[in-house]
């Protein structure tokens, strides 16, 4: 009787592994099913006596396996009307924010003798040469602004800074650079 219980260890590790034929199984079922089963073996058959009646009269596990494929297709339906959805709103966001030829001056008009002139081949130009005479006039202003705040310096400061530079000026026409250098060096003790 030994022997045949190592025999059925055996046939337990095969039908672990995966390993056992119809046979066997059926040969662990019955011997599972009857009242002999030594008491080292006996954690092994609550999986057998499912085994032998769970297999042919249960159809549970068939049903849930169906629960959860229709799940998946559900998901996958809704995750492919997702990405749909998300490929449109993309598509839409880039053609209605791409730039079409783009023109600042787009609506400018001008009045010349009392006519609305609208078109972008005579109104570009002058809208151009007016923004280059705004520049001009910004550049004279600033030098009127700094000439302006030159009075308001103090006199004497006024009369070093225009030595200071009429002194750079003549330094500059000297070739030899070790004498400009030395000058330079004599000035700015001077001053």
């Amino acid at each position: 009787m030994k022997q045949n219980y190592q025999r059925i260890e055996e046939q337990i590790e095969r039908f672990f592994d995966g390993q056992t034929s119809n046979e066997e199984e059926r040969e662990l079922y019955a011997f599972f099913s009857s009242e002999n089963v030594p008491e080292h073996l006996l954690p092994y058959r609550p999986v057998f006596a499912y085994f032998k009646t769970g297999i042919k009269e249960d159809s549970q596990p068939l049903e849930i396996v169906t629960i959860q494929s229709s799940r998946k297709k559900k998901i996958r339906i809704w995750m492919s009307i997702a990405a749909s959805l998300l490929i449109l709103i993309s598509f839409g966001i880039y053609h209605f924010t791409q730039e079409k030829d783009f023109n600042p001056y787009e609506g400018s008009y001008i009045i010349r003798n009392g006519v609305k002139i609208t078109d972008p081949k005579i109104v570009n130009p002058e809208i151009e040469k007016t923004l280059y005479a705004m520049l001009q006039r910004e550049k004279e202003y600033d030098q009127l602004l700094q000439k302006l705040q030159e009075i308001e310096q103090d006199p004497y400061e006024r009369a070093i800074t225009e030595i200071k530079q009429q002194q750079l000026k003549w330094v500059e026409t000297l070739q030899d650079e070790t004498i400009r250098e030395e000058v330079l060096k004599i000035i700015n003790l001077e001053l």
